[in-house]
């Protein structure tokens, strides 16, 4: 088995664990890929050793199957994507059942550390938000009168004739 890239992530560490206490035709039927697939993965085989395949798409799928959790809040099996976006999330103020979910994640000893990219976002949309408004052109609203409309006549005051009169 050569060594790749992706063999020292920790999603990888857990996949390696799963087929050492069962099986990868196993774990390939639970995770809803093929074996050969999985094989080549875990041995670095093909396109995934040569790094020409992406790994994501196992990863994704590793993480859907086998990192579930308890949620010591709720007391329900929650997969941890879900545990990322209820303790890495603003609070919900609209809501108070949520915010008390909310609030018991932020005190939780399982609480995830948001990723590198989770922790970019913020300054990705301010940045975006300055550059729109730099960008920002006044929208004619409806309902204004465009500056080409004639007015309209004093009521009471001498009206125009448009029709021309044969004299």
């Amino acid at each position: 088995m050569k060594l790749c890239d992706y063999m020292g992530l920790d999603w990888f560490k857990g996949l390696q664990r799963e087929v050492d206490n069962s099986t990868k035709a196993d774990v390939a039927k639970k995770m809803g890929i093929c074996r050969a697939k999985l094989s080549q993965v875990m041995n670095g085989c093909g396109a995934y050793g040569t790094g020409a395949a992406s790994t994501a798409h196992i990863e994704r799928d590793y993480r859907r199957t086998f990192e579930q959790m308890e949620c010591p809040h709720s007391g329900h099996s929650v997969g941890i994507s879900i545990c990322r976006e209820n303790a890495l999330s603003a609070a919900p103020t609209h809501n108070p059942r949520q915010m008390m979910q909310w609030q018991a994640c932020q005190q939780c000893a399982f609480k995830p550390k948001p990723l590198v990219q989770e922790a970019a976002t913020p300054k990705k949309n301010a940045l975006k938000a300055a550059a729109r408004a730099v960008d920002a052109t006044p929208v004619q609203q409806a309902g204004i009168i465009d500056k080409v409309t004639l007015p309209l006549p004093v009521v009471g005051g001498p009206q125009i004739n448009t029709t021309q009169e044969a004299a």
